[in-house]
């Protein structure tokens, strides 16, 4: 199980990945209409700028209804090392289960650094929260622009029609979504939940091995029009990133390094810029930008064999798109 996390609080400022400050003036907390207190950004933050980085305060193995007395127990252990302060602080924080284990259910409800945890969901984030093993902090970067006076929210879950997401927010956290995305008009949001159900479809069937083995063209099809529905529905989320891992794979396995090459590129960009330059999952996937014959997916059969060195250059982006996605083959 993952590891639930709450942090000091710092709300002057927050501390970077390498040690610097990062300015509290790129957002304030302040309260929300209907939400209680939310994070708003006080100046105009471009996509990949690191908002939050935390270090933890109290960690549990897991909290779930199996080991809540367990969880409980390291968590009771831990509270009582903390200052009244920061005891006060924790106890202060949202808690939706308040019938089961005091602390974990606070930590249930909320599972990130104290700053982190005032962040609010949104269906369409433009922020995207992660943990850093390597330096033991929980990080939120912007994924989308963020003009001065907006809300800086996060997804508590991802995915799905509008009613599926309301289902599970409203039972795991006990409130109904009023998110620009839940909140459209009814014939638009008609359009977006139908979109996200065909972007459900479309994750299920690439992720179908037998397909990407044996019906590869029909699966980069659908990795196609999964971009294009993402791109209408303004999602640049971690959503992004292990699609165009799924594309680095299906171009990989059939020895086309040349779109393996972009694809690992364009995961490495939309990673970096959701969770920085020293996330795992980005310095782990750098090296195969240069080499994609080194990833353990290359070479299972060489159906669309090309060579590394030639994605073609001096085209436009159109012509460019045309070729990523082998609609000219």
């Amino acid at each position: 199980m993952p590891r639930s996390r709450t942090t000091e609080p710092d709300w002057p400022s927050s501390t970077s990945q390498n040690g610097e400050d990062i300015p509290s003036s790129l957002w304030k907390i302040a309260p929300i209409p209907g939400k209680g207190l939310g994070l708003i950004a006080t100046r105009d933050i471009t996509p990949g700028t690191l908002l939050l980085s935390e270090v933890p305060l109290l960690t549990t193995e897991g909290v779930t209804t199996i080991d809540l007395e367990v969880a409980e127990t390291q968590l009771r252990k831990k509270f009582s090392s903390l200052s009244p302060s920061s005891q006060k602080v924790f106890m202060a924080l949202y808690n939706n289960y308040p019938d089961d284990k005091p602390l974990s259910g606070i930590v249930r409800s909320n599972g990130y650094p104290l700053t982190v945890s005032r962040i609010n969901h949104s269906c369409c984030p433009n922020v995207v929260q992660a943990w850093n093993p390597l330096v033991e902090k929980e990080t939120v970067f912007a994924v989308r622009t963020i003009p001065a006076g907006t809300e800086i929210c996060t997804a508590y879950h991802v995915g799905g029609p509008s009613s599926e997401r309301q289902k599970i927010l409203k039972t795991y956290f006990g409130f109904d979504c009023t998110c620009a995305l839940c909140s459209l008009p009814e014939e638009k949001l008609k359009t977006s939940d139908e979109r996200m159900i065909e972007a459900e479809e479309l994750d299920e069937m690439i992720g179908d091995s037998k397909k990407v083995r044996f019906h590869a063209d029909e699966v980069l099809a659908c990795c196609h029009r999964l971009s294009k529905i993402y791109e209408e529905e303004g999602l640049k989320d971690d959503r992004l990133s292990r699609l165009y891992f799924d594309c680095f794979q299906v171009c990989n396995m059939h020895g086309d390094l040349a779109r393996a090459r972009v694809f690992a590129r364009q995961y490495c960009s939309a990673k970096k810029m959701a969770a920085g330059d020293d996330c795992i999952a980005y310095l782990e996937m750098k090296p195969f930008v240069k080499n994609p014959q080194k990833h353990d997916s290359f070479g299972v059969t060489g159906k669309w064999k090309t060579r590394a060195e030639s994605v073609p250059k001096g085209l436009g982006r159109i012509e460019f798109e045309r070729w990523l996605w082998r609609e000219e083959a």
